[in-house]
């Protein structure tokens, strides 16, 4: 029985169906307005294109971010959602792990893989990890929101080689010198595969199915600084 795995953390969404330690079939969308919202659609190809029905999944691994606030809530919402219909359990995984995953793939055993996202705000979301043997990682920096300059002087302190991968270019100059490797643009290593969620559950690294944001989504920023001004208007 397969595992479907999603992740809506960026402006592509992936899809698997996972059986035991291998994907059998996997997708991703393409970086269009509203592709979180295509996923059930795109689900259901995925599994029509394997021959299996929906009732056929034993489970559900979803991306919990950070990423983009409004792909994870979708993503995450249509995990939930899909779960109570079928009975089947929803675990949640880290979607920079799963990037991690994909870096190590092509960078040297042991070094240090460090997943970047792009989180706007002239900011990056990323962690930093030493990769191990049969996709061990090591987490040397959590889940974050920084400025890429203060990324850099974090890896920097490591004073160890780092291969960066995923939306690297979004950290500008700051991320580039002689101990920091690029994943190049366009490399497959620079996507978060759906089926890299499933392998950081089966290696005990499940989390809730809740998102993890890393910051204050944009809502609530705004109201807190709405919240700020009527009360220093009141005073």
């Amino acid at each position: 029985m397969p595992t479907f795995a999603l992740d809506t953390a960026t402006a592509s969404p992936s899809l698997a169906l996972v059986q035991g330690d291998a994907p059998t079939a996997e997708l991703w969308l393409g970086p269009e307005p509203g592709s979180g919202r295509r996923v059930l659609e795109a689900a259901h190809g995925l599994l029509t294109a394997a021959g299996l029905s929906v009732r056929a999944i034993d489970g559900i691994v979803v991306g919990v971010g950070p990423g983009g606030f409004t792909g994870l809530r979708i993503g995450i919402a249509t995990a939930l959602g899909l779960g109570q219909a079928l009975g089947v359990p929803v675990t949640g995984a880290s979607s920079l792990e799963a990037l991690a995953l994909g870096i190590a793939e092509v960078a040297p055993e042991g070094v240090v893989v460090a997943p970047v996202l792009d989180a706007r705000r002239r900011e990056l979301f990323a962690a930093a990890y030493r990769s191990g043997p049969d996709g061990g990682l090591q987490e040397l920096l959590g889940p974050s929101a920084l400025a890429a300059a203060d990324l850099a002087g974090i890896l920097a302190d490591l004073r160890e080689e780092v291969w960066l991968g995923g939306e690297v270019e979004a950290g500008g100059a700051a991320l580039e010198g002689p101990s920091m490797r690029r994943i190049p643009a366009g490399a497959a290593a620079n996507r978060i595969r759906a089926a890299a969620l499933a392998r950081r559950v089966a290696a005990g690294a499940g989390l809730p199915a809740r998102p993890v944001y890393a910051r204050l989504p944009d809502a609530e920023v705004n109201r807190l600084a709405a919240l700020g001004a009527a009360t220093g208007g009141a005073a």
